[in-house]
């Protein structure tokens, strides 16, 4: 089985560098500086893009909700700009800044649902504690679980999605299904949709 997992890592790694030493394409649409990711950030999502590929191409909950990978991309340079060991004054951790509360009711989700995900050692299910969050692998599984389920709740809205995420499905609701107008979930779904807008535009991925 690790044999399989370096495999597909050495695969999606190569695919990835091909990307990276491509010519840029030209970008239709404009994009603000402040969502152009630098040189630093990108080397990051290289290491991390195994794993972004693959947990994005699973589907989760009852629904079989998806999540596309530029919004997990998007997410990650948005909340941590791709550091592994990122810690809030909230006690958020980890690539997408997970709460350990949030993250303790997904893990127990995951490990009701009996699945063997790759690059995921299956006793985190059982052991789980707050510092396994700073596991890559483990926290973009649970990014893309409740962003799944988000963008299945929300239709796809970008913007609701991120707004959930930052600031719970219940804001959303008391909002009337918009994002609310606090300053700092008005300011993530700005960056992460900066962010896709630059990924997609420039074929990075």
């Amino acid at each position: 089985m690790m044999k399989q997992h370096r495999t597909c890592m050495l695969l999606a790694l190569g695919f990835f560098m091909m990307s990276l030493c491509a010519p840029a394409t030209s970008v239709a649409v404009s994009t603000s500086s402040r969502y152009v990711p630098t040189r630093s950030q990108l080397r990051r999502l290289y290491y991390l893009e195994p794993y972004i590929r693959y947990f994005t191409s699973l589907s989760y909950g009852p629904d079989k909700a998806r999540v596309p990978a530029d919004y997990i991309r998007a997410l990650i340079l948005t909340e941590s700009a791709g550091d592994t060991w990122a810690h809030s004054v909230k006690g958020a951790r980890g690539l997408t800044q997970i709460l350990p509360s949030t993250a303790r009711a997904v893990v127990q989700e995951l490990r009701r649902s009996g699945y063997d995900y790759l690059y995921i050692d299956e006793k985190v299910f059982d052991h789980f504690t707050a510092d396994d969050l700073y596991d890559p692998a483990l926290n973009i599984l649970i990014a893309c679980y409740l962003s799944a389920t988000y963008h299945d709740l929300y239709g796809g809205r970008t913007e609701l999605v991120v707004a959930a995420w930052n600031a719970g499905p219940g804001a959303v609701a008391r909002y009337g299904n918009e994002p609310p107008p606090y300053r700092e979930t008005q300011d993530l779904i700005a960056r992460v949709k900066g962010y896709m807008t630059y990924l997609v535009a420039n074929k990075a991925y």
